[in-house]
């Protein structure tokens, strides 16, 4: 999973970046360590043609992860976003966030294709 968010200081990143991790495992009720996440810091950000800051920014979540039932997918979303707008104190509604099924033979990793 990828955050993509106006830079924050980096112990407010780990933090982020750790619950998003427990909790999104949690609803997939799979192991942490499974579960990746990255936090990719924006320079700025617009909404419109207004600049936003820190406490109106709209922080994008993208999740690649395998196929899942419809609940799972919701689950890991909610479970996410609550994190981001927690952890970055922002307003829930601003998280906007996008599961991206990962088909099997398309992707490398854990030194393999999956």
């Amino acid at each position: 999973m990828t955050i993509t968010a106006l830079a924050a200081e980096p112990h407010v990143v780990a933090e982020v970046l750790a619950r998003v991790v427990t909790d999104v495992s949690a609803a997939l009720a799979c192991p942490a360590q499974d579960v990746w996440a990255s936090f990719v810091p924006a320079t700025a950000q617009h909404v419109g043609d207004r600049r936003v800051g820190a406490r109106d920014q709209s922080p994008i979540v993208l999740i690649h992860g395998r196929t899942r039932t419809a609940e799972a997918v919701a689950a890991a979303l909610t479970a996410a976003a609550h994190a981001v707008a927690t952890g970055l104190n922002v307003a829930l509604e601003d998280v906007w966030l996008q599961w991206l099924e990962v088909t099997p033979g398309t992707v490398f990793a854990g030194g393999a294709v999956l």
